[in-house]
């Protein structure tokens, strides 16, 4: 069993100097099993304590949608650093991270250098596409070009056992083919892990309750796939309570009003909590017989948070659907 290792995993990953940490965007720190090449920065950063995460296994076939991946969740950190200084070409900032993979004790999965190898448009169908709230993100990555010969980039992915936990990896390095601009790097770990999924779910005691003290009530139980609009199909219960909950109620409207937290592009938040209150209202309306005129669904995004978005609990908190009496 691989122990935890310190953040200097390989001599050539130094302690970062002091000026990269004070450019490091707020809230963020280096994976505790890979430090950063020196002289970079973190640009982005996302860190959830359940989420989804691709891991890519082979090159991209053309006209697929994606490349082939494992489709993983549990706890999801993502770096994106740029180096300070034009001087580090993407192949040596890649060459140090591979070392330190095999240092940590990662075995690789798929590796892969440019559009050749890896299939035409490779990065911005995982990135981007694989993953919609990349792109609020890690938008100084640029991935719906970087492909063809405008850049040059390499990917790697890997495996490691780590205190008796799988933990994924992958990597993306890229840099523009002229060297004009610094090189950049997208680091993302990933540790399988179970959902405690033993939440309480609302039921129609506990709906009358929290509508009459407060006028709304949380619709804990109504989950959505990562980044999307579309219920998980351990939802359907708990639509059919809050379905029984309205015929037994016919004379109350209501607006369904989605959340999310703050992580990512305020416009994508706004558009995808919009979307998750549609989804919720429709799904009532054409699955349950619900009157159309009695739901509004309305998108808030994360403009107005229960927790702070600053731990992953808050975070997990803020996203959320409620139901606001509109009468």
């Amino acid at each position: 069993m691989l122990k935890q290792l310190p953040p200097l995993v390989l001599s050539s990953l130094i302690a970062l100097p002091a000026l990269a940490a004070q450019n490091d965007v707020r809230g963020s720190a280096d994976h505790s099993l890979i430090s950063r090449f020196p002289d970079t920065y973190i640009q982005s950063y996302y860190a959830s304590e359940y989420d989804e995460f691709l891991v890519a296994t082979g090159p991209r076939e053309s006209g697929a949608e994606l490349p082939p991946v494992l489709r993983l969740e549990g706890k999801v950190t993502s770096l994106g650093y740029e180096a300070n200084d034009r001087k580090f070409s993407a192949l040596q900032i890649f060459r140090n991270y591979e070392k330190a993979f095999a240092k940590a004790g990662f075995t690789p999965i798929f590796t892969c250098r440019n559009d050749d190898e890896c299939g035409g448009k490779f990065v911005n169908k995982l990135y981007w596409y694989g993953n919609p709230a990349r792109q609020g993100r890690d938008k100084g990555l640029d991935a719906p070009n970087l492909h063809g010969t405008r850049h040059q980039y390499f990917y790697w992915s890997g495996k490691a056992d780590v205190q008796g936990k799988e933990v994924y990896a992958s990597l993306l390095v890229a840099q523009t083919s002229g060297g004009r601009f610094p090189t950049r790097a997208i680091l993302d770990l990933g540790e399988i892990e179970s959902l405690n999924d033993e939440r309480i779910s609302i039921n129609l005691d506990g709906m009358s309750k929290a509508i009459a003290e407060t006028g709304k009530v949380e619709l804990d139980g109504v989950l959505f796939d990562t980044a999307k609009a579309t219920l998980k199909a351990e939802s359907a219960d708990v639509v059919a309570t809050i379905a029984d909950y309205l015929k037994q109620n016919p004379a109350q409207s209501f607006y369904v009003v989605g959340h999310t937290d703050s992580q990512g592009d305020f416009n994508f938040n706004m558009k995808l909590s919009e979307g998750r209150a549609t989804t919720v209202a429709s799904t009532l309306v054409n699955e349950h017989g619900v009157d159309p005129k009695r739901l509004v669904p309305v998108g808030v995004g994360p403009v107005s948070p229960v927790q702070s978005n600053a731990t992953d609990a808050g975070r997990s908190e803020n996203r959320r659907v409620e139901l606001v009496l509109a009468d």
